[in-house]
């Protein structure tokens, strides 16, 4: 295994050669990379490459004389320049003095450079036997290493049974000295890659995985390991005299510019997880468990973000009634798509604050709320699910997989807008935005007393000229529309609740339980006790079946 350096004042030109393939399958390995000539001669005495790629102009030791001091005392080096498209004059020069070809770093090709430095090795006088067995040994403690965390995340009984093996192992932290996890995860994972614009996943972890080890390896005893699909962990020490919020200052910077390698490189955003302290390889688990519950709660927030753990009880869910199905159900079968789009709205607006509330109870009742759209649409013979985002995802999908509430409450709202201009399209009428509020209104308002005045007012309109609008648009008077909606949702109430009829009476504004009782069974034939005891064996007759 010839074993590769690389040198270049830009980190980004390092991380990219480090990541544009996989170079153990060509018998190479990148061992180490540098900044500059001063460190490339520092490590170059530790790693013994057989190959230098190396940038030329660099402070405060560029690549010439780093060049020419290895000619002397590493003589079996083979350096290959990295060069730019308007730097020939200075390519020359290093050939002279002794660099073997050159390559232009920001548009090479991984066949051009691998074919360079086989043509380097084979002029080179080769790596002895005992660096190739040296070599092999780094590859495959790194091989031992990547799985060992990951029995250790999911096997207790294999850490307490080889934990004396397990610290014996040459790591670079100290697992005996207070240390931290910094868990980094992929945002939007199963959206970018259903949208199809997605490098292979091995080649990405593995040059994740190399970014993070770069990034943190550069001022701290680390190691990197992957203990979930896409999901990787830093194991960080803190110095000893180095007090928490200039520890937390650095991996807040070097997050950073994670963050921002992986929307430079692979269009990805990423969140991360600060776990608390730590000590001795037993916690690991722990902390691993501690940002894998932080990161779960990222779902209130934003992309880009490092989190601190925090232990917060959670709170029961309970939806407000105004937000119940029935509502958004009468709704959609009105295609009143301003009440839709002020339904939703509301909804997200609540859940917004509900950051106690478990994410995946917030997802269930999204699809409640799509399920109940999905339904009354089909009836109209349109199928939303045709329907899809600027990602490509329709209701359904975004409500699963999408990883912020936010970016949750986008989607739907423009699909929302995508079902009203197809109605349109389709030569349906749009309700004026007049009798659309008025319409909100008396669904969320129901138990006051309803008048046309103040309705119009509300509206910005007389109280005849919005009478004269309602009943154009509606074919039915105002008060006709309240009686209406206040008979449905009693019905409504009658077969999802045990509320007493005097109760139901009270819910939907009618004070005298008798009138209620009469107008109900004008309305719908029979009498509400009459009406719930069907329901209920209509339901039992349906369970026998």
């Amino acid at each position: 295994m010839k074993k590769v350096m690389i040198v270049d004042d830009e980190v980004l030109v390092r991380l990219g050669i480090q990541s544009l393939i996989r170079w153990e399958n060509y018998g190479y390995q990148i061992v180490c990379d540098a900044s500059d000539g001063e460190e490339a001669l520092q490590k170059i005495r530790q790693y013994q490459p057989d190959i230098v790629l190396t940038d030329l102009k660099m402070s405060p030791v560029d690549g010439f004389e780093l060049i020419s001091e290895c000619r002397e005392k590493y003589p079996n080096i083979q350096f290959i320049v990295l060069s730019s498209y308007n730097d020939f004059d200075n390519v020359r020069t290093a050939m002279k003095i002794g660099a073997f070809d050159y390559v232009f770093k920001l548009t090479v090709k991984p066949e051009e450079l691998l074919k360079i430095m086989n043509e380097a090795t084979s002029h080179g006088k080769g790596t002895e036997m005992a660096q190739e067995a040296s070599s092999l040994s780094e590859r495959n403690l790194e091989v031992i290493k990547r799985g060992l965390f990951k029995r250790i995340m999911n096997s207790e009984t294999f850490l307490n049974k080889n934990l004396e093996e397990l610290i014996k192992l040459p790591l670079t932290i100290s697992f005996d000295r207070p240390f931290y996890i910094l868990s980094v995860t992929i945002d939007d994972f199963n959206v970018v890659r259903k949208k199809g614009d997605f490098m292979d996943l091995e080649l990405l972890i593995f040059t994740m995985d190399n970014i993070l080890g770069e990034l943190f390896g550069r001022h701290h005893r680390s190691e990197v390991f992957q203990y979930g699909e896409y999901d990787f962990a830093v194991a960080v020490n803190r110095e000893e005299k180095q007090d928490y919020e200039t520890f937390f200052t650095e991996m807040e910077k070097e997050f950073c510019i994670f963050v921002n390698c992986s929307r430079q490189y692979y269009g990805l955003e990423v969140s991360g997880a600060l776990s608390t302290e730590c000590l001795g390889i037993q916690d690991l688990k722990n902390a691993i468990t501690q940002n894998r519950e932080t990161l779960k709660m990222r779902f209130f927030s934003e992309s880009g973000k490092l989190h601190l753990y925090e232990a917060n009880s959670r709170e029961i869910v309970v939806l407000p009634s105004e937000y119940d199905n029935s509502a958004l159900e009468s709704l959609a079968a009105e295609h009143d798509f301003y009440g839709i789009r002020k339904f939703m709205e509301g909804l997200f607006c609540f859940l917004k604050e509900k950051n106690r509330w478990e994410p995946e109870e917030i997802r269930y009742l999204l699809r409640k709320s799509y399920g109940t759209l999905s339904a009354v649409f089909a009836r109209g013979r349109v199928d939303i699910d045709m329907f899809l985002d600027r990602n490509g995802m329709n209701m359904e999908a975004s409500i699963s997989d999408y990883t912020y509430l936010e970016k949750i409450r986008q989607s739907v709202l423009e699909l929302v807008e995508l079902y009203k201009k197809e109605y349109e399209s389709n030569s349906g009428r749009i309700l004026r935005k007049e009798v659309a509020e008025a319409k909100n209104f008396v669904r969320r308002h129901m138990k006051e007393e309803l008048q046309v005045a103040d309705i119009a007012a509300l509206v910005n309109m007389s109280g005849s000229y919005f009478s004269h609008v309602f009943k154009k648009e509606e074919g039915i008077s105002f008060l006709e529309y309240v009686y209406r909606i206040r008979m449905e949702h009693a019905r409504y109430l009658l077969e999802s609740s045990d509320l007493k009829v005097n109760e139901i009476a009270d819910e939907v504004g009618i004070v005298n339980p008798n009138y209620f009782s009469t107008q109900f069974k004008k309305s719908v034939g029979q009498s509400p006790l009459e009406y719930r005891q069907a329901q209920l064996n209509k339901t039992e007759e349906n369970s026998r079946m």
